[in-house]
Formats: structure tokens, C-alpha cells, sequence
């Protein structure tokens, strides 16, 4: 069935950051030139936009991967996991002899972890009448910072977000460590404009403001025109600033095995909650529930949060 055949679900569409995460996990970290260490478990998963649509899908929403995956063995494996988990795929653009973003990531048993890349080859996205339609009539469009990065996407980022604000669809965006790329400060200061939420950490924000305080960031961004601003807390929970005031989630105690996906996986549970309710308070709440239930599982892609364990953590906080 098709996502616009699914009337009780929402349309959610994720542009971009289609990665194939190689996960690796070691005693401890940093690795050390010249010494050996033992890999305890390796598997590929689908990461960065796919931790956000894995999640959003199992949650209910009609997920939609919008952007290319390459047809490499690393593309087709994010492929396969991510329509096997529900999501619709048929909007991402593939082409022969494409070759995936692939990030190397390794885990040690203290929760450490470090990120390698290797960039993506392949043609830029094209948005196609198919792909506009789809924009104007997305219930939510998630705008993650690393398409900014991704060179076969990020010729269009601004152009589909502008897309989807004029259609009335609103725009949630998680701009992450990319806002301090002075080469994408131009196109995240235009999300930033025409988004109804943004999502960032306190170091984030304040690297992309300027200010030296998350209340000062965020009071910087509300006056550039997203409407509200979510500071994530890691462990702390988080904050809502918006016109009328701020409010502060707190954090949930829970043993933290793996950070990795934590983000994305929060982003969803707010998207999905927010769609569900029109309550940025009680999507910042839900969405602290679905971090901290991801932060107790080593992984990523196929390794967030099922409602299960959501459930387990905050009971009734899925009613």
C-alpha cells in the first residue's frame, strides 16, 4: 500500500542523509597505531536519516526516505533494511554506478564512539514533479543538517524546504554539528527561517548563534523565524523555548550503552508526537522517552527503539 492510500497515518518525509552505518564495536577507544584490539561485533545498519525514519515508521507515521541511495552493496543493504522496516523508498533516487555514503562507526564498552565518513559518488537529486507533489503533501518534513553536507543532495535542500513551507506543510529541522561549516551557514540560516521547530544540543546552538548561553541561542533563533527551538540535554532532557516562555523536560535515569542514533531517534518521537497532539510541550516529552529508551542499545537503523520498549520506559505516554 502506498503512502498516500494510508488516510489515518502521517505522511512524514525525511530529505536526505540516507547513510550506511558499519557499525564496529571494540574494547576501548581511541584506537592506537601499532596495537591490537579485537572487533567484538560488526554489522551494517541504515544511519543518520534512517535512525529518524526506522523510529518515526514504527511509531505509525507513513515514513517516506526522500533522496538517493546508492546501488552499491553498502546502498542496497540500507535499501532492503529500510522498506523491510516499513519506510517508503520509492522516493529515493539510486542511478547505476552510484555508491552510498558510508560512515564507519565504533563503539567501545564505555559508550565512546567515533565517526569516519566516506562520501557518497553519484548524480545530484533531481526534485521531479513526483517529488514536489509528494512535498506538498506531507503532513511534516524533517529537514536533517547533514543533507547540507551530502553532495548529491545538497544542491536542493533549500529549494524542497522552501517547497514544503509555502505548501503549509510544517518543517522541523535537526541541523547538528553542520552548523559549524561556514559553507552551509547560508542554507541552515534559510531552514532555520522557515521552520516551525528546530532541534539542536546547547553546544550547537550556541556555535551558531554566537551566544553564550542556550537560552541567548535560542532567543537568537526564534528572532530569525523558527517558531520554537529544542535545546537536547543528552542526559538532562531538554528545553522548549518559544515566544510565550520556555519549558524544561527533565531527563530520565537509564543506563546509557550507546548514544549513537540517540538524536535522530528523539526526533522522530517529537515529529510523531507533535503531529499527534499539536503540543510541542508533550512532543518534547515523548520525544526525551524515545532518547533515552535508544540510548540503553548499542546501534543503530534497526537497533532504535521499538514501542515496546518506549512503552516500557513511559508507560501511557503512548496513549
Amino acid at each position: 500500500m502506498s503512502e498516500m492510500s494510508q488516510p489515518n497515518r502521517p505522511l512524514v518525509v525525511c530529505y536526505g542523509d540516507l547513510v550506511t552505518d558499519l557499525v564496529m564495536t571494540v574494547e576501548r577507544l581511541p584506537i592506537e597505531a601499532e596495537r591490537v584490539q579485537s572487533i567484538r561485533a560488526i554489522s551494517v545498519e541504515p544511519g543518520g536519516a534512517g535512525n529518524f525514519l526506522i523510529t518515526a515508521a514504527r511509531l505509525g507515521a507513513r515514513a517516506v526516505a526522500f533522496g538517493t541511495i546508492g546501488e552499491d552493496a553498502y546502498g542496497q543493504a540500507v535499501y532492503d533494511m529500510l522498506q523491510a522496516e516499513g519506510v517508503d523508498v520509492s522516493y529515493a533516487q539510486r542511478g547505476a554506478g552510484s555508491v552510498n555514503v558510508l560512515v564507519l562507526v565504533i563503539v567501545d564498552d564505555a559508550g565512546q564512539h567515533v565517526f569516519l565518513v566516506r562520501d557518497g559518488v553519484g548524480d545530484p537529486f533531481v526534485l521531479d514533479a513526483r517529488s514536489i507533489a509528494l512535498i506538498r503533501s506531507a503532513d511534516l518534513f524533517f529537514m536533517p543538517g547533514y543533507a547540507l553536507h551530502e553532495r548529491r543532495v545538497a544542491g536542493s535542500a533549500v529549494a524542497a524546504t522552501r517547497l514544503a513551507a509555502e505548501a503549509g506543510a510544517p518543517v522541523m529541522n535537526d541541523l547538528g554539528p553542520i552548523v559549524s561549516e561556514a559553507s552551509a551557514r547560508e542554507a541552515a540560516l534559510e531552514i532555520v527561517r522557515l521552520s516551525e521547530v528546530s532541534l539542536l544540543t546547547a553546544d550547537e546552538a550556541m556555535r551558531f548563534s554566537g551566544e553564550r548561553s542556550e537560552a541567548g541561542a535560542a532567543q537568537w533563533m526564534l528572532a530569525r523565524g523558527t517558531r520554537h527551538v529544542v535545546i537536547k540535554r543528552g542526559g538532562e532532557g531538554c528545553i522548549v523555548f518559544s515566544a510565550d516562555g520556555e519549558y524544561v523536560v527533565p531527563g530520565i535515569s537509564v543506563p546509557v550503552r550507546d548514544t549513537t542514533a540517540a538524536g535522530d531517534a528523539f526526533a522522530a518521537g517529537f515529529a510523531v508526537a507533535w503531529l499527534k497532539h499539536r503540543d510541542v510541550h508533550k512532543a518534547a516529552e515523548f520525544a526525551n522517552c524515545v532518547g533515552a529508551a535508544k540510548v540503553q542499545k548499542l546501534g543503530s537503523g534497526r537497533q532504535c527503539p521499538t514501542v515496546a520498549e518506549i512503552a516500557n520506559l513511559c508507560p501511557g505516554m503512548l496513549s
